[in-house]
């Protein structure tokens, strides 16, 4: 597995301790839960629990934040766009593009401590073991594994193409080699995966992927899943009875 994804999956921390079946489930229901989030109220507490599970992960902060740069871009579109088209005015339009911010914003941080304190292959697994079905935990896996691959291939590529004195230009020569280049990155990580998947079947490989961690429901992991599911609770609650009392 590429070492980038599990930097962190072995720290001690008490989201690393907590049954990655239970992890997985919890984590899922309070991103439904802030999905369901309608007001700006409830989507700030989604976004401080967000952080709250971030901290308590113990994954360094830089970490995250470095790897949310595209994530706020990509949200900050809401923030222009929902003003200038929102029917009900300018003012309506900003406030919910911000809901739409922060709750995005929440969703993606809580991804961090979900999937980021076991390691990935660990998680498939406990997909497995909730019935996730065992060809979309397959797809999962090999997507995660082969992105690197043809990562790795296209570096490759590259060094060749600078060791041989190519040099990027605005003319038809550069397109061409771009376009070889392309091609080549292409049929190279195919015949790798081919490789791949051959070593595998030639390993007893049955479509089922194993692993040696045996999983483990505790008290501890009972009590850890109920404050998470309480958390998700409460933050529905606020975001449905905040406009009653203070709207």
């Amino acid at each position: 597995m590429h070492p980038e994804i599990d930097r962190f999956a072995y720290l001690s921390s008490p989201l690393h301790r907590l049954d990655p079946r239970a992890k997985i489930a919890v984590f899922a229901a309070f991103l439904v839960a802030t999905a369901l989030v309608r007001g700006l109220p409830g989507a700030l507490l989604a976004l401080a629990l967000a952080v709250l599970w971030v901290g308590v992960s113990r994954i360094p902060l830089g970490f995250v934040l470095r790897r949310l740069k595209a994530v706020v871009l990509f949200l900050s579109a809401f923030l222009v766009l929902l003003p200038l088209t929102h029917p009900a005015g300018w003012q309506a339009g900003l406030l919910r593009g911000a809901v739409i911010f922060i709750k995005g914003l929440a969703m993606v941080l809580t991804v961090f401590p979900m999937f980021g304190t076991t390691p990935f292959h660990t998680s498939m697994k406990a997909l497995s073991r909730l019935h996730v079905p065992e060809r979309l935990v397959a797809m999962i896996l090999f997507t995660y594994r082969y992105l690197f691959g043809f990562a790795e291939e296209v570096r490759t590529v590259q060094q060749a193409a600078r060791a041989r004195g190519f040099k990027p230009g605005n003319n038809r020569r550069t397109l061409a080699t771009l376009g070889n280049l392309i091609g080549l990155t292409l049929v190279r990580a195919y015949e790798r995966t081919e490789r791949i998947y051959q070593a595998m079947l030639a390993r007893g490989f049955k479509h089922k992927f194993g692993t040696l961690h045996e999983f483990s429901f505790t008290w501890p992991d009972a009590w850890k899943s109920l404050g998470i599911l309480l958390a998700a609770v409460a933050l529905v609650g606020v975001d449905r009875l905040w406009p009653k009392f203070f709207g």
